[in-house]
């Protein structure tokens, strides 16, 4: 019977903090007419998501550009190798 004081003790009722309802309705009728500009507060929110956002695209697209130029570079250098050896095998069929 444990269970059942932990979840009367859990479920039991508390009143909000002060201004509750205040904040509550303040964001609700934002919400609903999305007309005007957001508070101050959400509007840093927004900026700062935009920004990291922004970052994260930048990031994410030079370290694309940079694995495409390494990859590109190992391919060149693998196909100079391969011609060399190439070049060297068709001298020594020519020697023969």
């Amino acid at each position: 019977m444990n269970l059942e004081n932990e979840l009367r003790e859990v479920l039991k009722r508390a009143d909000p903090p002060d201004g509750f309802a205040e904040r509550v309705l303040k964001r609700m009728t934002w919400s609903r007419l999305s007309v005007g500009s957001p508070p101050a507060e959400s509007r840093r929110y927004i900026h700062r998501a935009l920004a990291a956002g922004i970052l994260l695209a930048i990031t994410i697209g030079g370290w694309g550009i940079h694995e495409t130029l390494r990859a590109r570079n190992e391919l060149l250098t693998a196909m100079r190798i391969a011609s060399q050896k190439v070049a060297h095998a068709q001298q020594a069929v020519t020697r023969r």
